[in-house]
C-alpha cells in the first residue's frame, strides 16, 4: 500500500456526534407538509436509509421529483439543523480534534466531506473549533453526484494538491465514514483504506458488504491504519 498522504473523513456519525439531529431537523422541515402519521414514519426510514448522501437528493425522493417542494423543504431543513449546531447540540467524538492534531504533526493532510449543504457545513466546521484543525472541506452542494459517487472525494483531493502544490493520488488517501455511501465513495474512488465507522448509521455488516476495508467503531483507530 502506498503511503497516505491525505485522509478524507465523513462528518455526522463519523467525526461529529449527531445523536438524531438529521431526523429531528429532517421532521421540522417536513412539518409545513402535514403528512400523516404513517407517511412521516416511511419518510423517516429512507431519511435513514440514506444517511450520507446529499439532502437535497433526499428531499427530491421525498417530494416525489417536485423541485420547487424539494427546494422548500430542503431549506427548512437547512435552517432547522443550522439552529440546532448554533445551539450547541453538535459535539465532536471525543479525541477528535487531537486526533486531527496528530495526523497534521504526521504530515497527513485533512480533508472532510458531506451529504450536508455548505450552509451547514461552515456552522458545523466554525461551532466545533475546526476551522485551523482541517485542510479542505467539500459540501455535497459543491460536486455533480453526491455519494455514493466519488465527486467529494475526487473534489477533495484536487484542492488539497492545488492549496498545497502536491499530486496526491487516490491510491494515497484513506477514507472513513459511517454509511454504506460512504464506502461505496471509497471504493469507487480507488482510495487505498476504506474504514467503517460504527459510531453513526451503518452496521458492520454493511459497512464490510459495501467495501470497508477496515472496521472499528471510531475513527480514531484510522491513526493505526495508515
Amino acid at each position: 500500500m502506498a503511503e497516505i498522504k491525505l485522509v478524507v473523513l465523513d462528518v455526522a456519525g463519523t467525526t461529529a456526534q449527531d445523536g438524531g439531529l438529521v431526523v429531528r431537523a429532517f421532521q421540522i422541515a417536513m412539518e409545513p407538509t402535514n403528512p400523516s402519521q404513517e407517511e412521516l414514519q416511511e419518510m423517516t426510514e429512507y431519511v435513514l436509509a440514506t444517511m450520507g448522501q446529499r439532502k437535497i437528493d433526499v428531499f427530491m425522493h421525498l417530494c416525489k421529483g417536485d423541485a420547487d417542494a424539494a427546494f422548500e423543504a430542503h431549506e427548512r431543513f437547512v435552517t432547522s439543523y443550522t439552529d440546532l449546531v448554533a445551539e450547541g447540540e453538535l459535539e465532536e467524538f471525543d479525541g477528535v480534534s487531537d486526533f486531527f492534531r496528530e495526523l497534521r504533526q504526521r504530515g497527513i493532510g485533512i480533508g472532510i466531506t458531506t451529504g450536508f449543504p455548505r450552509e451547514i457545513l461552515d456552522p458545523i466546521i466554525y461551532e466545533l473549533g475546526w476551522s485551523d484543525l482541517i485542510d479542505v472541506s467539500v459540501a455535497a452542494s459543491e460536486v455533480d453526484q453526491g455519494r455514493p459517487a466519488p465527486d467529494m472525494i475526487f473534489r477533495t483531493i484536487d484542492l488539497y494538491n492545488k492549496a498545497n502544490g502536491l499530486e496526491v493520488h487516490a491510491d494515497e488517501v484513506a477514507v472513513a465514514g459511517d454509511t454504506e455511501s460512504d464506502m461505496k465513495a471509497g471504493v469507487t474512488a480507488g482510495a487505498a483504506v476504506v474504514l467503517g465507522v460504527t459510531s453513526g448509521a451503518g452496521t458492520e455488516e454493511q459497512l464490510r458488504a459495501s467495501g470497508a476495508t477496515d472496521i472499528s467503531h471510531t475513527v480514531i483507530s484510522l491513526l493505526t491504519s495508515i
